[in-house]
């Protein structure tokens, strides 16, 4: 692992021989259609399944002597693992049940920089801090387990960009775990240790308990690919627009298994400056 971070840290500061490009800042918005597909044992072995059009994608990108991306997503799926069904309550009577609540935030910050250019294609390679909170509601009946995922980690990150013609051009991104930080609520979502955590019933000191009882995480029992492949059509020197199809799996292994798939179709806008 040691070897891995060290290795990243070169790869984004050799290298100064290489041709220079002048300033470029862009910001993207993006909006897409997403299927999930996420089979989490801490809770059931149920594979709750989804589309949602509720998928909001931010984008900074500078470009100059290294490539710089920020990227802020959103995502919100209310996935059903069989038909509604009606259930009698103590307090309130006859109910009947309601899809569950996957809530979704991405942070990640990427550095590169340009090891190959060519005269219609280039390609970029560096790391990528890698940050998401998945905030889950289950709702079984009268009320159901909330478990949340969170994770902090380092990625390995590279970037092609291909030039059709003077109009078109692609690119595809993909990144793969160096390691990760990762919280999870342990087996059947509640024990001791979870319950000190919510001791304080105050939402950021929970949060930060939650952070503290994180584990280290090596791609053994931590697995993540990200893969973005963009198609975008120039307007002119500010504006371009573009599709995106976005995919993602997520997998671990502690304590129980958790397996994720996402796909999203993406309409994007930028503004260059």
């Amino acid at each position: 692992m040691k070897r891995s971070i060290i290795y990243i840290f070169l790869l984004v500061t050799v290298a100064e021989s290489i041709a220079q490009d002048s300033t470029r800042n862009s910001i993207q918005l993006s909006w897409g259609i997403g299927n999930i597909m996420r089979q989490d044992l801490t809770v059931s072995p149920f594979i709750h399944k989804d589309w949602s059009p509720v998928n909001v994608r931010l984008n900074y990108e500078r470009s100059k002597k290294l490539y710089h991306q920020v990227t802020l997503k959103f995502s919100l799926y209310s996935p059903k693992p069989t038909e509604s069904y009606e259930f009698t309550s103590f307090y309130n009577g006859t109910s009947s049940t309601i899809p569950h609540s996957f809530k979704m935030i991405d942070i990640d910050y990427s550095i590169g920089k340009k090891w190959i250019i060519k005269k219609n294609w280039s390609f970029a390679a560096g790391g990528k801090s890698r940050n998401f909170i998945y905030a889950s509601d289950y709702y079984f009946g009268e009320s159901g387990p909330s478990p949340m995922m969170i994770s902090f980690g380092m990625d390995v990150w590279g970037l092609i960009h291909y030039q059709l013609n003077s109009n078109h051009y692609l690119r595809s991104s993909i990144s793969i775990p160096v390691f990760s930080y990762v919280y999870r609520n342990p087996y059947l979502t509640e024990n001791d240790s979870y319950h000190h955590i919510f001791y304080s019933h105050k939402g950021i000191k929970e949060f930060g308990n939650r952070i503290a009882a994180g584990e280290l995480r090596s791609w053994g029992n931590a697995q993540r690919v990200d893969l973005n492949i963009h198609y975008s059509y120039i307007i002119n020197k500010k504006y371009d627009v573009g599709l995106c199809y976005y995919y993602s799996m997520n997998l671990n292994q502690q304590p129980t298994k958790f397996t994720q798939f996402e796909n999203i179709f993406f309409l994007e806008g930028k503004i260059k400056f």
